[in-house]
């Protein structure tokens, strides 16, 4: 069933962005506020499991951004665990972007999340990502985080749709 749904979330993802590219891609203006969302596939040691994650930021200029999110990485199985555990953080991540082509970003990151397995702690995310700008205000992101977690730590790639106002 996870399979089904995995496909269904990812055919749904490639659609919209399709659809958002077919109108002409046109760059985005850098500055001010945006929201996103998006879907992907998050993983432990040996255990994998379909993720989500939302978020709200502000583009600073065409290099720098900030923005807070919310995830939802799974179900996952840790050291000392009776079963799988629902894995769910909350953080801040500033975005240092690159611009390699007029509509084509590439971007590295690094933040703080909340998470929340025994006991709720908070640690240290980083990752990397690519954006290419869509229709006026829209993008497609596709990147990857690592999240530090104890006693495990979390790898996911999500594919996500931005708009920036």
């Amino acid at each position: 069933m996870k399979s089904i749904i995995k496909d269904f979330c990812v055919a749904s993802v490639c659609a919209a962005a399709l659809g958002l590219a077919a109108g002409g891609a046109q760059a985005q203006m850098p500055g001010g506020p945006y929201v996103g969302g998006g879907l992907g596939w998050g993983w432990t040691d040996g255990n994998d499991d379909l993720s989500w994650k939302g978020l709200a930021g502000w583009q600073f200029n065409e290099y720098a951004s900030g923005q807070v999110f919310y995830a939802e990485l799974g179900e996952h199985g840790a050291p000392g665990f009776l079963g799988d555990a629902d894995i769910d953080t909350y953080g801040a991540e500033l975005l240092l972007s690159f611009p390699v082509a007029p509509d084509l970003s590439l971007y590295g990151k690094g933040g703080v999340h909340r998470y929340e397995i025994n006991t709720r702690n908070t640690s240290w995310l980083a990752g990397a990502g690519a954006e290419l700008g869509l229709q006026a205000g829209w993008s497609l992101r596709g990147e990857w985080t690592h999240y530090d977690l104890d006693p495990i730590d979390s790898d996911d790639f999500t594919v996500q749709i931005v708009y920036g106002f």
